[in-house]
């Protein structure tokens, strides 16, 4: 019997990936991936790369694991799809990437052609990490909002990290643009997953994930994983609101229990 508790997938959830769908049927008919590449590379030369690498840091695997932290206390259900989607678009990414080599733009294209910002990486093209893990984030986040603003927000951040890369010279259209499809339809299933095997929202298990992403929290504060020296600002940032924001959560769901349970033992007047 299905939990009226939970909420229901509408039907325009299914409009981006098909959107995804048909630009990635388009460039691949018209065989025009190194030109939409190139002219959209050139668009993002509006922004300088510090813009584009803090930009980017909110697609990257540990930011978005992180990310997760403040929801365990106040949404369990919503952490744990999370959590379960992040483990789905890690098999989906590094599975593709283990069977199939594909080349980056600066293995096919002269250097002097586009704009490249960061490490000059050549191979492991396909499909875009950093776009599959901001869609997944992005759709999940669609899922159990309902807020107009929270959803246009989350999406916009995801069509962003997505065009970083981009800009940045990383990736092609085509590896962006199975990464949104890759990461929004994990999403998807990660949520069917996810209230389906509702352990993930016990008590027990919001401890477990509050160690062990907190841990993840610390040393992420701690160390630039990155290729980018100016993505340490970004990333501490990350960490430490997040953790700042769960320490508050948890010290507040400690005093309410203690107040309720004042209550509770308090003499009733008239006894």
């Amino acid at each position: 019997m299905a939990d009226s508790s939970l909420p229901k997938i509408e039907r325009w959830f299914f409009l981006p990936p098909i959107i995804c769908a048909i630009l990635l049927l388009a460039i691949n008919l018209t065989d025009h991936d190194i030109q939409v590449f190139l002219w959209l590379n050139q668009q993002g030369r509006f922004a300088g790369d510090t813009f584009w690498i803090g930009v980017t840091t909110f697609g990257d695997g540990l930011v978005l694991f992180v990310l997760i932290l403040p929801f365990i206390r106040r949404r369990p259900d919503v952490a744990w799809s999370l959590i379960v989607a992040w483990l789905l678009i890690a098999l989906f990414i590094k599975g593709i990437k283990i069977f199939i080599v594909t080349y980056r733009p600066l293995s096919i294209i002269d250097p002097s052609q586009f704009r490249l910002i960061g490490a000059p990486y050549r191979y492991n093209s396909f499909p875009s990490g950093h776009a599959t893990s901001a869609a997944a984030f992005a759709a999940t986040i669609c899922i159990f909002y309902r807020h107009k603003w929270v959803r246009a927000a989350a999406i916009a951040l995801a069509l962003l990290v997505a065009f970083s890369r981009i800009a940045m010279g990383l990736h092609w259209a085509t590896d962006v643009l199975v990464g949104l499809l890759g990461g929004w339809l994990s999403a998807l299933l990660a949520y069917s997953l996810s209230s389906r095997l509702r352990f993930g929202t016990s008590r027990v298990a919001q401890i477990i994930f509050g160690v062990v992403i907190g841990g993840a929290a610390i040393r992420m504060f701690l160390v630039n994983h990155t290729d980018y020296p100016q993505a340490l600002r970004v990333l501490q940032t990350i960490a430490l609101g997040s953790i700042v924001f769960t320490i508050c959560e948890f010290a507040l769901a400690r005093r309410n229990a203690k107040a309720r349970q004042a209550d509770e033992t308090a003499p009733q007047p008239g006894h």
